[in-house]
C-alpha cells in the first residue's frame, strides 16, 4: 500500500468521523441534504440525526480501519473488513432516511 493511499484514506475517515459526531452527537442537521431535514418531522431530529449519525460512523471505521489493518498484516483483509463496514454504514443510512422522509429522494414538481 502506497503511502499517499494511506494519508488519502485516514484524512477521509477522520473527516467522515467529525462529520458522524457533528451529525450523531452535536445534532447538526444543516450538514444533511436540505430535503432530509425540510421533510422531517421536528419531534424524530434527535433520533434521525443520532441514526445517521451511527451509519457514518460505520462508514468512517470501515475507511479508517483498511489502513491500520493493512499496516499489521499486510493482507488484502483491510479491504474486505472496510468494505462491509462501508456497504453496512450506507445500507443503514439509506434505510433510516427512507423511513423518516418516506422516500429517498425527490423532485419538485
Amino acid at each position: 500500500m502506497e503511502l499517499e493511499e494511506l494519508i488519502v484514506e485516514i484524512v477521509i475517515g477522520l473527516f467522515l468521523l467529525f462529520t458522524s459526531y457533528q451529525i450523531g452527537i452535536k445534532e447538526n442537521i444543516t450538514l444533511l441534504h436540505g430535503y432530509h431535514y425540510t421533510q422531517l418531522d421536528p419531534k424524530d431530529k434527535k433520533v434521525f440525526t443520532k441514526k445517521i449519525g451511527i451509519g457514518t460512523l460505520l462508514v468512517s471505521i470501515g475507511i479508517l480501519v483498511m489502513p491500520i489493518i493493512n499496516l499489521i498484516s499486510h493482507s488484502e483483509l483491510d479491504y474486505y473488513i472496510g468494505l462491509i463496514l462501508i456497504v453496512v454504514g450506507v445500507f443503514y443510512i439509506i434505510f433510516i432516511i427512507v423511513k423518516y422522509n418516506g422516500k429517498l429522494i425527490s423532485f419538485k414538481k
